[in-house]
């Protein structure tokens, strides 16, 4: 779900399409569209949890759900290439 590329780290479009998915269902739910549950980490978590339901720990969760907000945010940050 990540390619490395010549500007570094970036995600695949599997990953943005699990993104979307999870961004769909939740948006179903009226709480979900608030500002305050706008945290990316939210739909990261979802798109994990489907991707890899039964398969990785929370603990294996959460280090990804970091690494890809991670790679997400970089080009934002300044730490693209």
């Amino acid at each position: 779900m990540i390619a490395i590329t010549g500007d570094g780290p970036r995600t695949t479009a599997r990953w943005q399409a699990a993104v979307m998915r999870a961004l769909s269902e939740l948006m179903q739910h009226g709480d979900s569209a608030r500002e305050e549950n706008q945290d990316l980490r939210i739909p990261f978590a979802k798109a994990l949890h489907d991707l890899y339901a039964g398969q990785k720990s929370d603990a294996e969760l959460t280090e990804m759900v970091l690494l890809m907000l991670e790679v997400e945010t970089a080009p934002f940050l300044g730490k693209g290439a």
